[in-house]
């Protein structure tokens, strides 16, 4: 984390830009809403968080909890609650705020208009934070290429390769895109069969190898990938990317990879770009 220099002020907490969602076993309105911070997605719980603020009742659910209750009086005393002993603790960029320790108090804060509160804050020299917009429609996307094997010529290679990472909802066992995803080429061949992540997200990757040339017979690998994505898919992380087939490392690479979003859906931040790069680079 860019954490440069802590710094204990008063925070508007209208610039607390978004409820936090690891709230774990303690919050009733998540319960009563039926979701589980371990067993929903933070799409889910971000989702429900948020538009219940707008509800006047989804405060009633709130207080039904003793701690949130207790919070709830020390606000409306104009204290932050327990700042002295266990202070809130915010992380902080270009007067941007999330919060990192204290969630339940930033939430009930947030949710009784709270003009100020009193918190430590870690003022970081980068942005991780800030959610990426959702990208793209749900519906088929196809990726294809081709090259001749060990030829580095520009005209051998040709098309344009897809990268999918993509995040199985709580429940299920992660599939071979998650946590880093992964390219749609020849090691993920399904030989045509379209294979399932989780409802909602499929794939499949055709491999075909040809015999080229007169006088030097060589190898021509040709690769088609298909992803289908309904728009009833679970509320987790998808991230569709294509690519030149020429950047990619092993073929005309250059050390900088043209990566275009084609479908992204879920709370994704500015981490993840630079871990995205990251994963591309290393994973071909």
């Amino acid at each position: 984390m860019a954490e440069v220099q802590l710094e204990h002020c008063f925070i508007r907490v209208s610039d607390i830009v978004e409820y936090p969602t690891e709230l774990g076993n303690g919050c009733s309105l998540l319960q009563r809403k039926g979701l589980h911070p371990y067993g929903n997605t933070e799409e889910e719980l971000l989702e429900v968080l948020t538009e219940s603020a707008a509800m006047p009742s989804s405060l009633e659910l709130c207080l039904e909890s003793s701690r949130c209750r207790k919070f709830y009086d020390l606000y409306n005393e104009g204290h932050t609650p327990f700042s002295e002993k266990d202070p809130i603790r915010l992380l902080e960029y270009q007067g941007r705020y999330w919060a990192s320790e204290g969630k339940h108090r930033v939430c009930m804060a947030k949710r009784l208009g709270v003009e100020k509160i009193d918190a430590h804050v870690y003022h970081s020299k980068k942005d991780i934070e800030s959610l990426l917009p959702y990208e793209g429609e749900p519906g088929h996307f196809v990726f294809s290429y081709s090259f001749i094997l060990g030829s580095r010529k520009p005209e051998d290679i040709k098309g344009t390769a897809g990268y999918l990472w993509a995040d199985s909802p709580h429940g299920l066992t992660p599939g071979r895109f998650s946590f880093r995803g992964g390219w749609l080429n020849v090691s993920n061949d399904t030989e045509g069969e379209l294979l399932e992540l989780f409802p909602g997200l499929q794939y499949r990757v055709s491999v075909t190898i040809e015999k080229v040339g007169f006088w030097k017979r060589r190898e021509k690998f040709s690769v088609e990938a298909e992803v289908v994505i309904r728009a009833d898919h679970p509320k987790t992380k998808i991230w569709l990317l294509d690519v030149p087939a020429k950047e990619l490392p092993g073929f005309l690479f250059t050390g900088e990879l043209s990566l275009r979003t084609v479908y992204r859906f879920g709370c994704w931040r500015m981490k993840h770009l630079s871990q995205l790069l990251g994963n591309c680079l290393s994973m071909y």
